[in-house]
């Protein structure tokens, strides 16, 4: 698996920390100038790898960047038609939950009163005994 150009970076920038850090301890007594001497030292490394990195991906990496970009978009534009699909089928399953749910509260309220006609019809019969 290659390094990526971040990763690239960010390794470079850790190893010139602690090369700084080394060599500061071994040339400096005093604790300011050796967090100075780090400092220079990180500073030294992150612009050196930076500019390889840019000058690597300027001359070096141009095509790959420019060939990918047909393929990205046509994918992308495959997973724009499969959402479109996915969402038409969604809001057709949310239709029909919509009407089971109206069906089925009718159907209830329906039941609902079936039960008080009947309990109203049992209480008059009961007052007739």
């Amino acid at each position: 698996m290659p390094l990526k150009m971040d990763n690239f970076l960010s390794f470079a920038i850790v190893n010139g920390f602690f090369i700084g850090l080394l060599l500061s301890f071994l040339k400096f007594d005093d604790p300011a100038m050796i967090v100075a001497g780090t400092l220079v030292s990180t500073m030294g490394f992150y612009l050196i790898t930076l500019v390889s990195v840019s000058l690597f991906v300027r001359f070096v990496n141009t095509h790959e960047n420019t060939s990918k970009k047909n393929a990205y978009n046509a994918l992308l534009e495959e997973y724009i038609d499969e959402f479109d699909k996915r969402e038409k089928a969604t809001n057709k399953i949310r239709g029909f939950l919509r009407t089971m749910e109206k069906t089925m509260r009718e159907e209830e309220e329906e039941e609902d009163l079936r039960t008080k006609s009947n309990k109203i019809g049992k209480e008059t019969y009961a007052d007739d005994f």
